[in-house]
């Protein structure tokens, strides 16, 4: 079969026609390339040949872009850019270490970032990349260093390790609550809007069995693949939301969701820190313990 792709046109003469349609001026491109303006014109020149297609309509006092062009720089712009920040970032001056940490935008938004600049002052030296995940890794710790999941601890082939101890809560937004009087009858629950999160184990049905209306399949009006999202949907007044008390204090403090029903159920599942099976780097040891103290101090961690 014939291959009809056209092979890239030379590194020069993409750079020179960049540079000089982004400023409009064959002049301020060659200072920004460090050659003579002579040779930014030469190099648009090759590229046009090439390409079949003008691209440049040199006027007086400045350049005027065709449609093709037009078109094709955004394109060679976002192209250099990344390169460019890929570049610095792979190869770059700055030495300090990058600790890429994966896991649930729940615990990211509501426990790690608030908490962030405290673990910059103690350790100045490690550069953070946040990776955001609805699902766990199953089999290994894939595109990080660390990950910290929602779960249960059952996860095979790589150190895992148990950080909170959670309950299960109804709660519902303030305005949710002043609309419909529950008086802690889990009845009244049961024919209220309820919102879930997908793919969770300790869910609506477990917590009816505890008030003895275990023949009862609730139906929630919102489904949500991420905790996030639902929160999101309880403290806007959708429903009421099932959820484990970790990730619901900060909004519970901040007195967006209030705890609908007295009924406490202690949760099976729990926050972990699962890292890959082999020695931790300075990098991994640095956060782990810094993730441990912090949870300790406010009484969340649970010491093995």
């Amino acid at each position: 079969m014939k291959n009809n792709r056209k092979p890239l046109p030379p590194l020069k003469a993409l750079k020179a026609f960049e540079a000089a349609a982004r400023l409009r001026s064959l002049t301020r491109a060659a200072e920004e390339l460090h050659v003579t303006q002579g040779a930014v014109s030469q190099q648009v020149k090759l590229l046009e040949e090439y390409l079949d297609t003008q691209l440049l309509i040199r006027k007086p006092r400045n350049l005027e872009l065709t449609d093709a062009a037009r078109a094709y720089l955004p394109v060679l712009t976002d192209a250099f850019n990344n390169l460019l920040a890929s570049t610095n970032e792979l190869f770059g001056t700055d030495h300090r270490a990058l600790l890429t940490i994966k896991c649930g935008t729940s615990f990211m938004q509501q426990w790690l970032v608030p908490r962030l600049s405290d673990f910059y002052a103690k350790h100045p030296g490690i550069r953070i990349r946040l990776m955001s995940s609805v699902w766990p890794s199953q089999n290994e710790v894939e595109e990080a260093d660390v990950e910290i999941s929602n779960g249960f601890g059952d996860w095979t082939g790589m150190q895992v390790e148990r950080l909170t101890r959670e309950n299960l809560i109804v709660v519902g937004s303030p305005e949710f609550l002043e609309r419909y009087e529950i008086n802690d009858d889990a009845m009244k629950i049961l024919q209220l809007p309820l919102i879930s999160i997908i793919g969770d184990r300790e869910n609506w049905q477990q917590w009816f069995r505890k008030q003895n209306l275990s023949n009862l399949m609730p139906m929630p009006v919102l489904e949500c693949d991420t905790s996030t999202s639902a929160f999101d949907a309880a403290c806007n007044g959708i429903g009421l939301l099932l959820a484990r008390s970790f990730n619901l204090k900060p909004m519970m403090d901040r007195g967006l969701l209030v705890q609908a029903h007295s009924y406490t159920l202690k949760a099976s599942g729990a926050h972990y820190l699962v890292l890959p099976n082999k020695p931790p780097s300075p990098k991994v040891i640095a956060f782990r313990d810094w993730l441990q103290a912090t949870l300790e101090s406010e009484e969340q961690y649970i010491r093995p």
